[in-house]
């Protein structure tokens, strides 16, 4: 589980969907990624999804990422389907976070950290 970086930026409940994504800057040095979306039913997206949310939340969608393998999967209902979420998870698997947010740059660099110490 380690590979899995499970920072997810994500859904209203996190404050994330609420708060736009700053589409003019993109996180630095963002590795391209290939982007799977899986539309699943809303129980399995919820359990996906919930760690990634405060108590009490409840996720909208996900974005998980699997930088050694190059690729975001993006968890969304396809019992409540919402053209906005899956358009903002989208953008977070291209690299871009919400306005203000240094927490995708903090992943990436945490990742590359990882992997520069492993053996």
């Amino acid at each position: 589980m380690k590979s899995i970086l499970g920072l997810v930026v994500l859904s209203a409940a996190l404050s994330g969907c609420a708060i736009m994504i700053d589409t003019q800057n993109r996180v630095p040095g963002w590795p391209e990624l290939k982007v799977v979306e899986h539309h699943v039913a809303h129980e399995e997206m919820y359990e996906r999804c919930r760690q990634f949310v405060p108590a009490y939340s409840a996720p909208e969608a996900c974005t998980v990422y699997y930088f050694s393998r190059s690729e975001a999967h993006i968890y969304v209902s396809k019992e409540f389907p919402n053209d906005w979420i899956l358009r903002h998870e989208r953008l977070h698997a291209a690299g871009y976070d919400h306005v203000g947010s240094t927490a995708m740059q903090q992943m990436l660099e945490a990742w590359k950290t990882r992997t520069a110490l492993a053996p």
